[in-house]
């Protein structure tokens, strides 16, 4: 089974990248999908900083000194999570740079 899922991957690879080999070509797909997700978290990030007027560190001070209901603790934990997938993905991208 395995053996023909890495099959399987290495034909499609070398027909959909021709010019490069199948580990460069994975390579920039995992890239491209690193890409596509940090801008998701860019834009949810804005969009909260837009919402509430202020970067995260300020609104997370906000939260932590008072007793939110419950809409701005949920945009709290969502936030985090985007402000947390920026660098992550930031990270990715770099790492995966230096393979394509």
């Amino acid at each position: 089974m395995k053996a023909d899922l890495i099959s399987t991957v290495e034909s499609s690879a070398r027909r959909l990248f021709p010019a490069i080999n199948p580990e460069k070509a994975f390579a920039e797909l995992l890239l491209e999908r690193a890409q596509k997700n940090l801008i998701k978290y860019q834009v949810t990030a804005r969009r909260f900083e837009t919402k509430y007027q202020q970067d995260f560190s300020n609104f997370r001070n906000d939260i932590l000194e008072s007793d939110p209901n419950f809409e701005p603790e949920q945009d709290y934990f969502d936030w985090e999570m985007a402000i947390t997938g920026i660098a992550d993905m930031t990270s990715e991208i770099d790492n995966l740079r230096k393979l394509c």
